[in-house]
């Protein structure tokens, strides 16, 4: 019988052993590609997913639910009553996870879900044209000058469907989906993330979502 129970015990504690090893996770490389912006520094395109979003983040993984989501539209277009629904579904990306079984059920859930949502339109931007990441960046320091902000937060900018996405010769229509970086704000380093428009609003969801956890778990890499 102790034979057996002992049996039993090494069994459990390699199979759990190789559950935590052959988790799919993604590797660094695979969520995105540093490049070179418009001022010279670094920005980091995040690319198409190569497994299910549960890849991004092993079981009891910390760091994601610590980053908090601040939401920027741009855009006149998102004054259309018919984006108001995505806009509140955008603006709240971590506090849905739960609800579509994106991951496994022992991830912790973020600890910001209570959190009343920061959320800002600006819907005086010229639309029907290409907005650059300078451009992109001057809007957000204005913006910021105005309302609280936070260096543990990923500031998410969704731009309207007539607004266009450029950083340097890099264009939202031909080279990349999404990307995020960092501009200096006071001495004080601000995380972003632009995400240009998407027709279907459930591809919409994923993109934001996947964005903003590789832009969460880069976070705790990038200087301060």
């Amino acid at each position: 019988m102790k034979l057996t129970l002992l049996i039993i015990s090494i069994l459990f504690v390699a199979t759990s052993a190789s559950a935590q090893e052959s988790w799919p996770q993604e590797k660094p490389e695979q969520r995105q590609q540093t490049v070179t912006n418009e001022d010279g520094g670094r920005s980091y395109l995040v690319l198409p997913a190569t497994a299910p979003l549960v890849s991004l983040i092993k079981p009891g993984q910390e760091g994601v639910g610590d980053v908090k989501q601040r939401t920027i539209f741009l855009g006149s277009g998102w004054s259309d009553p018919s984006l108001r629904a995505r806009e509140q579904r955008l603006s709240g990306l971590l506090g849905r996870i739960s609800d579509g079984a994106q991951f496994d059920d022992s991830i912790n859930a973020p600890g910001n879900h209570s959190e009343a949502p920061f959320t800002f339109e600006k819907l005086d931007i010229t639309g029907n044209r290409t907005i650059s990441d300078l451009e992109l960046q001057q809007i957000l320091t204005e913006i910021l000058k105005t309302t609280p902000s936070s260096n543990n937060a990923v500031y998410m900018v969704f731009l309207d469907p007539t607004l266009r996405s450029s950083l340097g010769s890099l264009r939202s229509d031909k080279h990349f989906i999404t990307y995020h970086g960092f501009l200096n704000l006071s001495g004080r380093k601000i995380h972003y993330a632009v995400v240009p428009f998407q027709s279907d609003a459930q591809a919409a969801y994923q993109t934001a979502l996947r964005t903003f956890i590789v832009a969460a778990l880069h976070s705790d890499d990038a200087p301060h």
